[in-house]
């Protein structure tokens, strides 16, 4: 028995001294931001409209695990947030006396999910953002495979950008990048039946010279859920999308130029009786002078005759476009602070034009001013009032018959305060073309490593 366990053991530590020692690599980064907000006159009509006044919390935590070589990575990122201040709470509270905190009115109580800032500060809110695998390709392949839920973004946001779950290769062969990815964000619960939505996408990029790096995109989706058929949609809704963007920097400028064309069956919802096909166009040109750096944008979305025919608006999947050029902070999406939305997140049945400039007086402080006035390229493709399903595009209750939206007047600053801690402001105020001026005030800290 003896020798038995002596040949045991020179085995084990003849395979231990054989086989390499694998490292992993842990790594944490979060990003936590606490903002106080102010949105007055959503929807430009001082007796319809709303003013949200709150401060917010979010917190979204990334774990990260890799091999010492990097070809295989896990990724786990949560999000804790939005959390309003005051809304929902936990089981907190006096015994045999009144207590505060008890927000009924809230979505879900004092523990519904998205809660938690109220008294006993413990809603249901902890989130999972991203969860994927991420490995390189065998045998030299100039490419990687990410599994599992992740962002899923397209140029300037025009089409989408948000999480969803799928798979992706990607990687790239000097001067070329490519991304085949496979998505389904969206589904009617079921693993029996083929009753999903899915979009499959293939973009190239060509880095060919500093003044000159095109991409092209295609982008097929299948929408087989009930939803689609119900309205008609019998085997599946198709949408297609094809997509063009350049950039190039030469001398002393840069720009940036996207164009995307979709159509969808039954619009990208799939519950639309007719089909939904249009364009959009987004360009922009930099300028940089000393500590200033000088933006001009402009851009614009095809929109909905409403005529009970085919639905001329340009369709999106999960837009969340900041204005011509990305570079607003009211018109479109909201730029970083989103915490109150005025407008649309597409581009759809939208012009705009304006500019930007940003100041860098010292490394530390950037400064920013913009001026954007949009309008409607059609007056019908404003939807509100149109009955459900016959008109494709934004809704705004103020300015029915109006050409125009108006125009956005901003000032933000962006101060670091410490390495990786920066303190951010913003003042706007969008005047529209009808009803009352909407305005916003913030305030955010923000610490990302």
């Amino acid at each position: 028995m003896r020798k038995l366990f002596m040949v045991l053991a020179v085995g084990v530590l003849a395979v231990a001294v054989a086989t390499p020692a694998m490292a992993l690599d842990f790594k944490f980064g979060s990003e936590y931001r606490v903002r106080f907000f102010s949105g007055v006159n959503v929807g430009f009509q001082d007796a319809g409209g709303t003013n949200p006044r709150s401060a917010q919390v979010r917190l979204r935590p990334r774990f990260d695990v890799r091999d010492d070589n990097g070809n295989i990575q896990a990724t786990l990122r949560f999000e804790i947030g939005d959390i309003n201040f005051g809304n929902g709470g936990g089981a907190s509270g006096q015994t045999n006396l009144p207590s505060v905190g008890q927000n009924t009115s809230a979505p879900g109580g004092r523990t519904g999910p998205g809660l938690g800032g109220g008294m006993g500060t413990d809603g249901v809110n902890v989130e999972t953002k991203w969860a994927y695998l991420d490995a390189a390709f065998p045998f030299g392949f100039p490419g990687r495979v990410r599994a599992g839920l992740q962002g899923w973004f397209l140029p300037k946001g025009i089409i989408v950008d948000d999480d969803a779950a799928g798979v992706r290769i990607y990687g790239q062969m000097k001067p070329f990048s490519y991304d085949l990815a496979w998505f389904r964000p969206d589904g009617d619960g079921t693993t029996t039946l083929d009753d999903n939505y899915d979009f499959y996408q293939a973009k190239a990029d060509v880095a060919l010279a500093p003044i000159f790096n095109p991409g092209v995109y295609y982008i097929f989706g299948r929408n087989n859920t009930a939803r689609a058929e119900t309205a008609g949609w019998v085997g599946g809704a198709e949408t297609h999308y094809i997509g063009a963007t350049i950039t190039g920097k030469a001398g002393i400028f840069a720009y940036d130029v996207d164009f995307v064309y979709g159509a969808a069956e039954g619009g990208t919802p799939g519950t639309f009786g007719n089909a939904t096909k249009g364009w959009a166009l987004d360009g922009a040109v930099h300028f940089p002078i000393g500590p200033l750096t000088l933006n001009v944008a402009a851009a614009y979305g095809t929109g909905d005759k409403a005529d009970g025919g085919d639905h001329e608006a340009f369709p999106s999947i999960a837009a969340s476009w900041n204005g011509a050029g990305g570079g607003f902070e009211m018109i479109g999406s909201g730029g970083v602070f989103d915490a109150v939305e005025f407008t649309q997140d597409s581009l759809t049945n939208l012009w705009m034009v304006g500019g930007w400039i940003t100041y860098n007086p010292v490394k530390a402080l950037t400064l920013k001013a913009a001026y954007g006035y949009a309008g409607f390229p059609r007056r019908a493709g404003n939807c509100s009032g149109a009955p459900a399903g016959t008109c494709y595009g934004p809704s705004y209750a103020a300015l029915v018959g109006e050409k125009t939206l108006g125009q956005e007047i901003s000032l933000r600053a962006d101060y670091d305060i410490w390495t990786g801690f920066k303190v951010q402001g913003q003042l706007g105020w969008l005047v529209p073309s009808e009803g009352d001026t909407a305005h916003e005030y913030v305030l955010q800290l923000l610490y990302n490593f």
